[in-house]
C-alpha cells in the first residue's frame, strides 16, 4: 500500500531533472497524490513552464522549482544551499538528471560534461544535501539508472573515466550509466543506520529530451520513438513513496517493481574507488 494521502500532503520531494523525461514523469505522479514537489531547472522559463504542464495534468498547485545548471558545481552549491534557506525538510531526494553528448565537451569545472551531469551532480547534490535528509529522516534518495540487460557487465575504467584518451559517446555513457548506479550503491552502504536510504531503478521508456544534444538526423527521429513510450513513471513515484520499501536500501528496482541483483555485478572496491574519484574532482 502506498503512503496515505496525509503523508504525503506533509512530505517534501525534490526532483533534479524535473523539466522532462523521467523527472518530470515522476513529479507528475508525485504531484497527482498531491505531494509537494520541487524540480530543479535550469532556467526559469523551463521551470515555470513544466510547473505549469504539472498543475494542469494534475491540479496540484503546491509545485515549486529552482534555478541551477547540474553541470556547474559552484551551480549545485548554490541550488542547494537555496533549497536549505526555502525549506527546512528534505524526504526524498530523486537524481534523475541526465545528458548525452556526442562530442567532447569540458565544463568550466575542468570535468567531461556528460560525467558531470550524469554522475558527479548526483553525488555532489546529494553529499550537500544529506544533512537536512538525516533531519527528517526517514527519508530516501533514489537515482535513475538504466536497463538492467545493459548491466550485466559493469567494469569501469577508473583510469579513464572521463575519456580523455579517445572520446566515445556510447562508451562514456555505458561510463555514466555504471559510475552512477555504483554510486546508488555505494550511497547505501555509507547510509545505513542514518534513517536515509539509497536505492537505484530502472524507469522503463520514459519519454524524455536526451535527444536534444544529437545531430540532426537523431533528433528527427525522437519524435517518432517518444510517440512508442509513456509520459508516466510508475516505478519512479512508487519507490519515492510506498510505505513498503520505507527499510529497502542498497537495491535495484527495475520498472516491474522487482527486484534485480545489480550490486553483485560490481567489483567489491569499485564503489569506493568511485566516491574517493568523486571527492577528487570537486573544486572548492
Amino acid at each position: 500500500m502506498n503512503e496515505t494521502r496525509t503523508d504525503i500532503d506533509n512530505r517534501v520531494f525534490l526532483i533534479s531533472g524535473g523539466t522532462s523525461g523521467v523527472g518530470k514523469a515522476i513529479a507528475t505522479g508525485l504531484a497527482r497524490l498531491g505531494a509537494k514537489v520541487v524540480i530543479i531547472s535550469r532556467s526559469a522559463e523551463r521551470g515555470q513552464a513544466a510547473l505549469k504542464d504539472i498543475l494542469e495534468a494534475t491540479g496540484n498547485s503546491r509545485g515549486d522549482w529552482l534555478a541551477a545548471d547540474l553541470s556547474l558545481q559552484s551551480s549545485i552549491r548554490e541550488v542547494s544551499d537555496v533549497f536549505k534557506r526555502k525549506y527546512d525538510q528534505l524526504h526524498v531526494l530523486i537524481n534523475a538528471c541526465g545528458a548525452v553528448y556526442f562530442k567532447k565537451e569540458l565544463t568550466t569545472d575542468g570535468i567531461d560534461r556528460m560525467f558531470a551531469v550524469n554522475v558527479h551532480s548526483h553525488y555532489l547534490l546529494t553529499n550537500r544535501l544529506l544533512d537536512i535528509l538525516q533531519e527528517s529522516g526517514p527519508a530516501r534518495v533514489i537515482t535513475v539508472s538504466g536497463n538492467p540487460r545493459f548491466l550485466k557487465n559493469p567494469v569501469i575504467n577508473f583510469d579513464d573515466i572521463q575519456m580523455e584518451r579517445q572520446y566515445s559517446t556510447m562508451r562514456a555513457s555505458s561510463q555514466s550509466l555504471f559510475a552512477r548506479t555504483l554510486f546508488a550503491f555505494e550511497l547505501a552502504k555509507r547510509l545505513e543506520g542514518t534513517g536515509v536510504t539509497s536505492n537505484a531503478f530502472y524507469p522503463g521508456f520514459v519519454k524524455s529530451n536526451l535527444a536534444r544534444n544529437a545531430p540532426w538526423y537523431l533528433r528527427a527521429a525522437a519524435p517518432l520513438l517518444n510517440a512508442r513510450v509513456k509520459a508516466e513513471c510508475g516505478i519512479g513515484v512508487y519507490l519515492a513513496s510506498a510505505k513498503e520499501i520505507e527499510r529497502a536500501n542498497g537495491v535495484f528496482f527495475d520498472d516491474k517493481k522487482q527486484i534485480v541483483p545489480i550490486h553483485t555485478k560490481f567489483d567489491a572496491r569499485a564503489g569506493k574507488k568511485l566516491w574517493t574519484l568523486c571527492e577528487g574532482l570537486k573544486r572548492y
